[in-house]
């Protein structure tokens, strides 16, 4: 895996989980267009993917914040 700074792939899972929110909400409201089914899916993907490299750098960094508290979860 490429090597980003902690600072980075914090903001790359609050970017993340803020647009899957936006998606969500729009889907909800019935408002999305096609294609944003498939954006969700890949932004969905997307976070997994952040989630284990996060959990993979709490392993060997102290203090960094919850993941639930990043996501707004």
């Amino acid at each position: 895996m490429p090597s980003i700074s902690h600072q980075t792939l914090i903001v790359a899972i609050q970017a993340v989980a803020s647009e899957i929110r936006s998606l969500r909400a729009a889907l909800a409201e019935g408002d999305a267009e096609p294609e944003e089914y498939q954006l969700l899916e890949d932004r969905i993907r997307a976070a997994e993917d952040l989630e284990r490299a996060y959990d993979e750098a709490a392993r060997t960094v102290l203090n960094l914040p919850p993941y639930d508290e990043l996501v707004g979860n």
